[in-house]
């Protein structure tokens, strides 16, 4: 993207908002439980850390990092996953927060290998449900919010690692 422009799609305000509604389910979904959350690093770094002071809920917090964008930074690569060897989740129940869902690659991933280590449960947590083809058969358990099938930044979503610290979400496009 050579030229680009950024409009706002969804609030900071709308943001606090609907955390907060969702970090209600989770809380309700997840009590008494052994609740591991993973947080798919980098773009959900905004949203783990708003969402883990609403569930108020004891919890472990690890980390992946999950990359499926080729050299430009819009392109669909090879999906590459880091840290699922050092995670300790063997028949505890995990919570997978992404920033993102639009492929569905990136989830299906995940909760196939969490699953195959033996975890209890696995559910997954979105902030931004891109309305785009799918490519792996799966559905988020909780999701913020909907959006169309343009370029999202801000609020950990990025754009070649700028954009993140955007209180907002905004679609980025050339003009």
């Amino acid at each position: 993207m050579d030229a680009t422009y950024l409009r706002p799609l969804i609030t900071q305000e709308e943001i606090a908002h609907e955390l907060k509604k969702v970090a209600s389910q989770i809380k309700n979904d997840y009590r008494g439980k052994d609740l591991v959350i993973v947080m798919v690093l980098k773009g959900a770094v905004c949203l783990v850390a708003d969402l883990i002071r609403e569930i108020d809920l004891p919890f472990a917090l690890e980390t992946v990092q999950c990359s499926s964008y080729g050299a430009r930074g819009t392109e669909r690569g090879e999906l590459q996953v880091i840290g699922l060897d050092r995670l300790h989740i063997h028949n505890r129940d995990c919570l997978i927060v992404d920033d993102i869902f639009d492929s569905g690659r990136t989830l299906a991933f995940a909760k196939a290998s969490f699953e195959t280590r033996g975890a209890a449960r696995v559910l997954t947590c979105v902030l931004v449900d891109k309305q785009v083809p799918r490519a792996a058969g799966i559905v988020p358990d909780f999701v913020g919010f909907t959006c169309p099938p343009v370029f999202v930044v801000g609020y950990g979503l990025d754009y070649r690692n700028r954009y993140r610290e955007l209180p907002f979400i905004g679609e980025l496009a050339e003009g």
